[in-house]
This record gives structure tokens, sequence and C-alpha cells, in this order.
């Protein structure tokens, strides 16, 4: 999936753009897994998971971002 997060971008899309919808469809595809994984806890994890999915995203596609970019001041 982020494999195409330096790629180009569709049209009438930034690159700056284009690399934010690539962290985030990173981001939700690592908080889907997280909340279908298998637990022996009732639905109410999956309640709280996705409580928490959506309180994070945000900053879980920022940190995919850093991972992503080069630090050009090394």
């Amino acid at each position: 999936m982020v494999n195409d997060y330096f790629g180009l971008p569709a049209a009438g899309m930034t690159q700056e753009q284009h690399k934010r919808t690539v962290a985030v469809a990173a981001a939700l595809a690592v908080a889907k897994e997280s909340v279908s994984a298998a637990t022996s806890a009732n639905g109410s994890k999956a309640a709280w998971d996705l409580q928490a999915v959506a309180n994070e995203i945000a900053n879980l596609a920022d940190a995919i971002q850093d991972a992503l970019e080069v630090d050009e001041t090394k």
C-alpha cells in the first residue's frame, strides 16, 4: 500500500495530498486489522477499538508519513 507513496498523484491532486491519502489509507488498514483481531472480550471491544482508532488515525497517518519521508538534514 505505501509502495505508491512516492508515485504520481491522480489528476487534480497535489503531491502532498497524494502522500497524505496514501498514509491515511495505510493507517486505516492498520486500524482495520487491529479492530478485527480475535479476542476473548465481548462486542464492547470493537466499539472501544473503533473509538480509539477515530481518536488516533491522524496521529498514525502522521507517523507513517514521518517514517516514509527522507530526513534531508542527515
